[in-house]
């Protein structure tokens, strides 16, 4: 269909009824915008990222968009990450997202103490480094940079043969 103002492709198609009389209009997309059917400046774009944040913030609430920005610094798991999979990358997930994690242990538990069995060895001092290292190694294989992951995997198996 052509525009009814200009000789170009019709891309608009209005049906108004006035005084029980209905009406077509067949418009390029520059006549409508001159006629004020359509904006003048398309809006923008914006990334799936913030407006899935924007829905977080305006549908639960501030604290879970703040939650939503936390990231574990010995990991590097992302509290959206642990809600998507519901698993935790190490220990210190529990700090890094105690905020969102305290009320679900407390509904889910009963309690936010641990108040059962232990394990019998206690986790040693090197056990942070060993994470941390674990966490440069996937972002290393991430990047493609394979020089700087055989390094730190050389770096990593004496540590975990002691385990």
């Amino acid at each position: 269909m052509i525009c009814e103002r200009c000789p170009r492709e019709a891309s608009i198609h209005v049906k108004e009824t006035v005084d029980g009389r209905q009406r077509e209009f067949h418009l390029c997309a520059e006549c409508a915008r001159e006629s004020g059917l359509m904006p003048l400046v398309t809006p923008p774009t914006f990334g799936l990222e913030s407006v899935l944040q924007n829905l977080i913030l305006s549908k639960v609430g501030e604290l879970v968009g703040e939650l939503s920005q936390r990231i574990c610094p010995v990991c590097g798991l992302k509290y959206m990450e642990y809600r998507g999979e519901g698993r935790l990358g190490c220990p210190h997930d529990y700090h890094a997202f105690e905020a969102g994690l305290v009320p679900l242990l407390r509904r889910a538990h009963g309690a936010t103490r641990h108040v059962g069995k232990r394990p019998r060895r206690t986790t040693a001092p090197d056990s942070l480094t060993r994470l941390r290292l674990r966490a440069r190694l996937r972002v290393a294989v991430a990047r493609e940079d394979y020089e700087e992951a055989a390094r730190i995997r050389d770096e990593l198996r004496p540590r975990e043969a002691d385990r």
